[in-house]
């Protein structure tokens, strides 16, 4: 399996599905910009690299506003299906303590599986910081 495919064809994903959310401001909807997602997501990245997986994912669901809670949900939802390609089988709800307890049991427990799952994450989020910088 080609895990660089997977990860761009992951970033395409994220985002595709962010340019068609519609985020609620306190001046009514609109959709996220490309500014937004890029930051956001180079947030992600870098808790990635500097606190690995777990934190990656604490930080995604400490975003609980605006456009940034749209963006973590959908890059969470991507990051965790993402385990699958790595033999594992994935958290199935969106709840916080099921899909860290998930991390914590399957994917932090094994250092080969962890290193592998940072570096697919790594891979994914520079695709996806890439792409919503070159998003029109």
């Amino acid at each position: 399996m080609n895990l660089n495919r997977e990860a761009a064809k992951a970033a395409q994903e994220i985002i595709a599905e962010t340019n068609k959310k519609i985020v609620p401001t306190s001046e009514g909807r609109r959709n996220t910009t490309k500014s937004e997602v890029e930051n956001l997501v180079t947030k992600m990245l870098g808790v990635l690299q500097m606190n690995g997986v777990y934190a990656c994912m604490l930080f995604l669901y400490s975003r609980t506003s605006g456009t940034d809670k749209v963006v973590s949900e959908i890059t969470r939802k991507k990051l965790i299906k993402m385990t699958e390609l790595l033999g594992k089988k994935a958290a199935t709800e969106d709840n916080a303590e099921e899909v860290l307890k998930y991390l914590t049991d399957n994917i932090c427990n094994d250092l080969d599986t962890l290193i592998l799952t940072k570096q697919l994450w790594e891979q994914t989020l520079t695709y996806t910081r890439y792409s919503a910088k070159a998003r029109e």
